[in-house]
């Protein structure tokens, strides 16, 4: 017998092998993708999940909260007087931190960079009048308000029932998706949790055909309950004043500290390049955007505060000291101090963090502060809110 047929059967075999093994996976991996790539009927749902239960939830994907912020949103306008604006590194801003009388819902999504940010400030602006305060992420770390150019235009109203939904998600990218590395380990953990549920058939039913999970309880007692099919049963998501629960991240631990500050301060860092190449001179357009935003705030007897978030204890100090980024953050605390004197609007520099007690495992990251270090700030900030005119126009708390 000639070899050139033992190939063959041999290529044959191997390929069989390989689609019973793949086919499977991309069919399970498809169905979760249905969901987990998002659309607007789940968004929908876990809106309105959320509004009748104020539990946590979120419409996937977790990392594009768009769609699912502006649904909150408007939902929570009709009992809200104040908006917390930003990416992700203000999620952890809860409704707890400000005084009675101060109505909060979180509007803050995942990169969410300054230019978008105006555009949004300018659009509630122009549509709620009944909105009074607004709280602005000024995210110089991460580089945002360094880039040149105008705002962008923003629509928030929520999606509606007759958007285009699942199909928007091309085939291509959710077949791409179903066989990537994420997904697959994602889908090994499901069956195992399914093969060790008490009614397999029924755990197998509600992962793969169903929108949603059962609710459950998290351990302070608020309900939950997923719509998407990672982070199941972790309490991952958004509470109803749309804070995040950073459920699905660990706190740092001490010792990673210096490792972190050290790998931060070299030019090439993303905490660096946007800070030197721009000489700290922030985007002066869209700080003139945020000054006249400032002035509608005051003449509806509220206020826009600028918030400089918390970063890592020691972080901000090293920045400062670091040769190559000195300069450029003195600069922007200048211009940022300056601009604030002519608006009239109080600047909150809670970068160096450690100087409101502040720790490192207060953190999941170099620049995602945990609730405790939020309270921490705002704590000290309480009079702000009833008496705004009391607290002189600038940065504060002053100089490191």
């Amino acid at each position: 017998m000639s070899e050139q047929p033992i190939h063959r059967r041999y290529v044959m075999i191997f390929a069989v092998a390989c689609l019973a093994i793949l086919l499977p996976v991309v069919v399970l991996n498809y169905l979760l993708g249905l969901r987990s790539l998002g659309g607007v009927a789940v968004v929908l749902e876990a809106s309105r999940w959320q509004q009748e239960t104020r539990g946590i939830t979120y419409a996937p994907p977790l990392s594009a909260n768009r769609p699912f912020k502006s649904a909150r949103l408007f939902d929570r306008l009709p009992e809200i007087n104040a908006v917390v604006f930003g990416s992700s590194t203000a999620m952890s801003i809860t409704q707890e931190m400000f005084p009675p009388g101060v109505s909060i819902y979180n509007f803050s999504q995942t990169g969410n960079v300054l230019a978008t940010v105006v555009g949004e400030v300018e659009f509630l602006l122009q549509s709620q009048p009944a909105l009074k305060w607004f709280v602005v992420p000024f995210d110089w770390a991460l580089g945002s308000p360094y880039w040149p150019g105008e705002s962008r235009p923003q629509d928030l109203a929520p999606p509606q029932p007759d958007s285009p939904g699942e199909d928007a998600v091309p085939i291509s990218q959710r077949l791409s998706d179903a066989l990537s590395l994420p997904r697959v380990k994602n889908l090994a953990a499901i069956l195992g949790g399914v093969a060790r549920a008490s009614s397999p058939y029924q755990a197998f039913g509600e992962m793969f055909m169903h929108n949603a999970g059962e609710p459950y309880r998290c351990s302070d007692g608020t309900p939950a309950r997923d719509f998407d099919t990672i982070f199941r049963s972790t309490c991952t998501g958004f509470r109803y004043d749309g804070s995040a629960t950073f459920a699905n991240h660990e706190p740092l631990s001490p010792q990673r500290t210096q490792v972190l500050i050290a790998s931060a301060v070299v030019p090439s860092s993303k905490y660096a390049t946007a800070l030197i190449k721009s000489g700290g001179d922030p985007n002066q357009r869209l700080l003139e955007q945020l000054a006249v935003g400032a002035r509608v705030m005051r003449e509806r007897g509220g206020a826009l505060v600028l918030l400089l978030p918390p970063l890592l204890p020691g972080l901000d100090r090293a920045l400062h000291e670091a040769p190559d980024t000195s300069a450029a953050l003195a600069r922007t605390r200048q211009v940022l101090a300056q601009w604030a004197v002519a608006a009239r609007v109080v600047v909150i520099d809670a970068g160096a963090s450690e100087r409101f007690g502040c720790a490192a495992n207060e953190f999941v990251d170099e620049h995602h502060a945990l609730p405790a270090c939020y309270a921490r700030v705002f704590s000290r900030l309480q009079d702000y809110w009833s008496h705004p005119a009391a607290f002189a126009p600038g940065l504060w708390p002053g100089k490191q």
